[in-house]
């Protein structure tokens, strides 16, 4: 196992994309009415197809933790790349104010990463919302919360 679980997330949503994809087969198959129309859904390559929708891997600061009112950005990373539209996320206070600077952003180099700019935070409760369009097309959307303390 990696660094916070990287490596078991990762095996488990190669399973999870498997089991997604195989069911939907089945599913379409015996709506069709028969074996044929299984083979021609099944892959006829080795390359990975992305039919499941994206999950969160990593998120910083994490769920439940507590963050220096000075950590500059929020991060949250799915398992695999996003579409550029409808990515979005927001950083909101206790008092359901929002305290990022509004520039969430998928980065180029890493497509499965998003992050946004945040203004100083005072200590308190804070809540990520976060929304992404998987390449499924499927929309994905959670949130999860994180404290700053004096």
């Amino acid at each position: 196992m990696t660094q916070n679980g990287m490596t078991s997330w990762r095996v488990f949503a190669s399973v999870w994309k498997a089991a997604c994809f195989w069911t939907s087969a089945l599913c379409l198959g015996a709506a069709a009415g028969d074996a044929a129309a299984l083979t021609l859904i099944a892959p006829t390559s080795k390359s990975p197809i992305a039919l499941a929708h994206a999950i969160v891997v990593r998120r910083s600061p994490t769920e439940g933790g507590v963050a220096a009112g000075n950590i500059g950005r929020v991060d949250v990373c799915y398992d695999a790349g996003i579409r550029d539209s409808l990515a979005a996320l927001a950083v909101v206070s206790e008092g359901g104010e929002r305290v990022d600077k509004r520039d969430a952003s998928i980065d180029s180099a890493d497509p499965s990463h998003v992050s946004v700019s945040v203004n100083p935070l005072n200590p308190g409760k804070y809540t990520v919302r976060y929304r992404a369009l998987s390449a499924d097309g499927h929309l994905v959307s959670g949130a999860w919360d994180f404290e700053v303390k004096p």
